[in-house]
């Protein structure tokens, strides 16, 4: 590669990154922070074990035919 191939190279380098930086920013300040707590509360995030069960069985007997 020549000279000018390898500038244009880095010019588009930097270019690709400026562009990830300002998408990382945008869907940062649309969507917060990656590790703040979110409107979930952790106590109902979970299926209950009863359900969860019961959804089990129903896929079964579901598939089984």
């Amino acid at each position: 590669m020549n000279k000018d191939n390898l500038q244009k190279l880095e010019e588009r380098k930097h270019e690709m990154e400026e562009q990830r930086q300002a998408m990382r920013d945008f869907i940062e300040e649309e969507t917060g922070s990656p590790h703040s707590r979110g409107p979930v509360d952790e106590d109902t995030s979970h299926v209950p074990d009863t359900q969860n069960h019961f959804i089990s069985e129903r896929n079964f007997r579901k598939y089984q035919n």
